[in-house]
Parts: structure tokens; sequence; C-alpha cells
């Protein structure tokens, strides 16, 4: 019996600690907000030309589960600046989705702070929430067309992770 029990409790302990897959990737996506004199939108803030605005998206795959952070900051030469609410923090999970031998991700926003909302003039109607699409492919990363491939830290902790869900 006791070789029993201990032979039970080596595999218990064996398949309760499989290592989880992680990676981390970084990519930055300009915030297109300001439009030039010939009509072409734009990074640059007007008010310091040599400034530009971005969103950094810090991407975690873990095992089959996809998290996004973006969060906005502004470059000027080699300095960064982040902003405390400028372009908005957007959070999104979601999932990876194996098919065809193709690799999609598909991240669903589950929490904005400092974001534009979306407002409908009836009242009973509900507003979706934001999705993002991406796919992983022999050159990369890429989610709505944001090329995220710079690898960080894997144990890097992204907010997405820890914000719980309505």
């Amino acid at each position: 019996m006791k070789t029993f029990c201990l032979f039970f409790l080596i595999i218990s302990s064996w398949s309760c600690s499989k290592k989880i897959n992680q990676e981390v990737y970084v990519g930055y996506e300009p915030i297109m907000w300001n439009t030039d004199d010939n009509g072409n939108k734009t990074n640059t803030d007007f008010q310091n030309p040599s400034q530009k605005w971005f969103h950094r998206n810090i991407l975690k795959i873990k095992n089959d589960s996809v998290f996004l952070d973006r969060t906005p900051l502004s470059i000027i030469g080699n300095k960064t600046l982040y902003s405390s609410s400028d372009g908005g923090f957007y959070y999104y999970k979601g999932i990876i989705i194996k098919e065809n031998d193709e690799t999609k991700i598909e991240l669903t926003e589950i929490v904005c702070d400092y974001c534009p909302v979306e407002v409908s003039k009836n009242k009973n109607d509900t507003i979706p929430k934001r999705k993002l699409y991406g796919k992983i492919t022999a050159e990369g990363i890429e989610i709505n067309n944001v090329k995220i491939n710079e690898k960080k830290d894997s144990k890097l902790l992204l907010i997405s992770e820890n914000i719980k869900e309505n």
C-alpha cells in the first residue's frame, strides 16, 4: 500500500507541475490622430513636430491563451514619454485558434481606461465589445496589421492577465 501511495504521489506531482509555455512580445502602433496639410493621417504632434505618438502593444502568449496591453506613449528623439491618459489604455484577452495549418489569434477587449465610448441612440442597444484579430506566421506575429515581434522577458506580468471579467 505504501508503494502504491508513493507511486500515486509522484505521478500526481509530475502531472500537476507541467511547464507553462509562455512568450512575451512588443510592437509599436502609431496613433494616427492628426491630419497634415495634404490630408494624410499622421502620428506627429503638431505642437511638437519631433514628437510621435504610439500604442506600445505588449502581447503575452501563455499556452493557448493570449493577453494584450496597449498603452500610449510618445517618442521625442531617443526619449520615451509615458502618457497618463492620451490615447487610451486598452486591455484584451483571447485565444489561439489552430485551423488549416494556420495559427490565428482572436482577442476581446476586457477593459479600456480613458478611451472613447460608442453610444447608441437607442438605450436598449448593446454595443458589442471590440475585437482584434491576428495571426502567427514564420515572419512573426501580426495583430490588426501591427507587427509585434520584439521578444521580452517571458515573466513580465501584464495588466490584462489580472483583470477579472464581469
